[in-house]
């Protein structure tokens, strides 16, 4: 295998077209999920719950020790009934509600295990996918509070709407104009296919058609046994159709397969099949880097398939019927990829890098009956030739790095300048995160 990880290289007159994409703040469920428990990550929203109330009305929730009150990562689910609305489910791993027993000198703490206690708020969000804490209101119907005794989960439920309203700020803070997100099919649309696919399609239909390849050539078609099959085209055998990329659900898929059936007639009959079966895929994923780190990726696949078959009857002496006296066949399998992932830089520009490979000739043959031959393979198949031709033709490998690829590289960076310019023009946010969400689109964060 050949793998490359260098820069993309663009000559100084490459002229690169950057496309415009409808980009807009956008919030989910499991974006804001992630940025609290960023949030918590960073130090910058409690991990537990502290409301100490002993001496004022004899509660306390948290404190020191096995009585810390320690919160599971908060889930936000998004209100289908309400778009302006989510739902923040908060649950406890561990802890103790403190109270008091008695009055006076006297008196005595005791303790309630708090571990699997669980209330949820009704939470808003405002026009720039910021999640508001400042009137959240518990859901009491939706809580789960394994107690009988009504003041210790009337607190709680107090305590837990204080703590959340006590760092609305900094979340409304956090979680504002932080995610924009570019939907899918607009990505996939508006920047990968005039930057990706259709220069990759042009240079796919400058190959020469499989099925014109025994034009001229001595021995009839038989039409009946052949088959011509383009991806995105009713095809037939005589009316010129090519194959063309066809959406999938990762993204697009383009294949071409042929199969040419005729005979050789003479004193010994060979009935002949040739095939070749052309594919490229592209498909948009997220995948780890060099670094250990998910990053958007766009794999670029392209295999390559040749199969020859030579089934032979042959006149015996004495005899004018032909005899079968046996079958010969090879195949051969070429593949190359290009995986292509978006990252961002610590200065917030956002780059595109290049990882290829390219796998060695597999091939297979063999007989059956009595066709003699030493090895079918080179008797069939002409694998230098056709080496040479996948490593040269118009969608090499060499041309849709350079050519296709290393352009796309160039337009990414400007296109995401020009996004973070267009959601914050006064200059002030850069990219500082790219992934793609469990919807598929582009989720893009933005900050100072």
């Amino acid at each position: 295998m050949l793998t490359s990880e260098a820069p993309f290289f663009v000559s100084a007159t490459t002229f690169v077209q950057v496309p415009d994409l409808v980009v807009t703040w956008q919030t989910s469920d499991s974006r804001l999920s992630r940025q609290l428990a960023r949030m918590q990550e960073e130090g910058l929203l409690p991990g537990f719950v502290d409301v100490d109330h002993l001496l004022e009305d004899g509660f306390a929730l948290g404190g020191d020790g096995p009585d810390r009150a320690v919160l599971h990562a908060i889930k936000v689910v998004q209100d289908a009934i309400s778009p302006g609305s989510v739902r923040l489910i908060i649950e406890l791993s561990s802890g103790n509600l403190r109270f008091l027993n008695g009055y006076g000198a006297g008196h005595q703490q005791l303790r309630q295990s708090i571990a699997g206690w669980k209330l949820e708020f009704v939470a808003g969000i405002n026009d720039e996918a910021g999640l508001m804490l400042h009137s959240a209101l518990c859901d009491t119907d939706q809580a789960t509070l394994p107690c009988d005794n009504m003041a210790l989960k009337s607190f709680f439920i107090s305590a837990m709407g204080d703590w959340l309203r006590a760092h609305a700020d900094a979340v409304l803070a956090f979680t504002s104009e932080s995610t924009a997100v570019v939907p899918r099919g607009e990505f996939l649309r508006q920047y990968l296919r005039p930057m990706l696919l259709e220069p990759l399609q042009a240079r796919l239909d400058e190959l020469h058609d499989f099925v014109r390849s025994r034009d001229g050539m001595p021995g009839k078609l038989n039409a009946a046994e052949s088959l011509n099959e383009k991806s995105g085209a009713e095809a037939t055998l005589y009316n010129g159709a090519r194959a063309e990329f066809v959406p999938t659900q990762a993204g697009w898929n383009f294949r071409d397969h042929v199969l040419l059936h005729w005979q050789e007639a003479g004193h010994t009959l060979h009935d002949r099949e040739s095939e070749q079966d052309l594919q490229c895929t592209l498909a948009l994923s997220t995948q780890p880097g060099e670094d250990g780190n998910p990053h958007p990726t766009m794999d670029v696949i392209a295999t390559l398939t040749r199969y020859e078959w030579d089934s032979v009857k042959q006149e015996l002496p004495g005899s004018k019927q032909r005899t079968y006296m046996g079958k010969a066949w090879a195949r051969v399998s070429l593949q190359w990829s290009l995986r292509l992932q978006w990252h961002v830089k610590p200065d917030g520009s956002v780059v595109l890098s290049g990882q290829t490979r390219k796998g060695m000739p597999r091939t297979d043959a063999g007989t059956t009956g009595i066709y003699v031959v030493s090895d079918p393979l080179p008797h069939l198949l002409n694998v230098h030739r056709i080496c040479q031709w996948w490593d040269n033709h118009p969608a090499n490998l060499g041309v849709v790095r350079n050519d296709v690829a290393a352009p796309l590289a160039v337009a990414t960076t400007k296109v995401f300048e020009r996004i973070a310019l267009t959601l914050a023009p006064e200059g002030n946010r850069h990219c500082r995160g790219l992934r793609i969400n469990e919807r598929g689109d582009f989720e893009i964060e933005l900050g100072e």
